[in-house]
């Protein structure tokens, strides 16, 4: 090629990327960033995820603790949570008044993703492919933010459930197969079975193991045959029902009024249907490994 068309063909590129430019940054007004909602996370009290082909998710706090509204009543994944809550006071890099733009090449009509929080309606478009910025529609106002990853709002909603299968609630007690039954009154913890702890310390171990029990996810209820059942007695009177199944690879926990099981490795059988085993010339119990 010669110098003239090298020349033709620098300004032709020059001439799509201000092209380009217009096209994605249209009337950019240059203004202090700031947070895209005025809203505060920590007082946030109901939140609603809208996404294409997809179950719409309602969070709703209670009492201090989220719970998921929709599509199932149970208790929501605080950490999700948390990650719903970042978008409301991320900074707006850039923003257009949405009047009079063609919404459709921003991916915002329709938004591959809705946050509504207290009544304020966030949009999630496209991400610009100049400066990897994200559009978000709030109110009339289309917005450019840095953090572009909007998978935590088009995550199935499985994984907005609390992987804990017991509230943060006190307990009152616990019928175990194999072991036996466990309650809770004035004078501390009593235990009544075929084959006793060596201590109370052993007795309270196995009762925080329980407390403290987080799943490695949750799922769908599926088809198994079992037999085994817990059960788990809250201070505040209610009941909690789950069929166990228990093998080398896994232990699954299954709320059949719910619909879940909540799945474990297999080694959690040894922490939570026998007794910790005691170590040490003292007998003392190993350290509580907690959440």
């Amino acid at each position: 090629m010669g110098k003239r068309g090298w020349l033709n063909l620098a300004l032709l590129l020059a001439v799509a990327v201000l092209a380009a430019v217009v096209y994605w940054q249209p009337g950019k007004q240059s203004e202090p960033a700031s947070p895209l909602t005025p809203l505060d996370p920590t007082a946030v009290q109901r939140m609603t995820i809208e996404r294409p082909a997809a179950e719409t998710i309602v969070l709703q706090r209670q009492d201090k603790q989220w719970r998921m509204i929709e599509p199932l009543a149970v208790a929501a994944n605080s950490f999700q949570v948390r990650r719903v809550l970042e978008p409301l006071t991320q900074q707006s890099l850039q923003r257009y008044p949405a009047a009079g733009l063609e919404l459709t090449k921003y991916g915002l009509r329709p938004p591959r993703a809705k946050l509504t929080a207290d009544g304020v309606e966030l949009s999630f478009g496209k991400v610009n492919p100049l400066n990897s910025r994200l559009y978000v529609r709030v109110d009339d106002v289309m917005h450019m933010v840095a953090q572009n990853d909007i998978s935590f709002l088009t995550a199935p909603w499985l994984e907005f459930v609390s992987t804990a299968p017991l509230p943060d609630a006190p307990l009152a007690g616990l019928t175990l197969p194999g072991l036996g039954t466990i309650t809770k009154d004035q004078a501390g913890w009593r235990y009544e079975g075929p084959s006793a702890p060596q201590s109370a310390d052993q007795l309270q171990a196995l009762v925080d193991n329980w407390r403290h029990l987080r799943a490695l996810r949750v799922r769908p209820l599926q088809a198994a045959d079992i037999s085994q059942q817990v059960e788990v007695r809250l201070a505040s009177g209610a009941t909690l029902q789950f069929a166990l199944q228990s093998d080398a690879d896994a232990l699954v926990l299954q709320r059949r009024d719910l619909g879940l099981e909540y799945v474990f490795d297999g080694d959690q059988s040894q922490r939570l249907l026998a007794w910790p085993p005691l170590h040490g010339a003292d007998g003392s119990l190993p350290a509580n490994e907690g959440d």
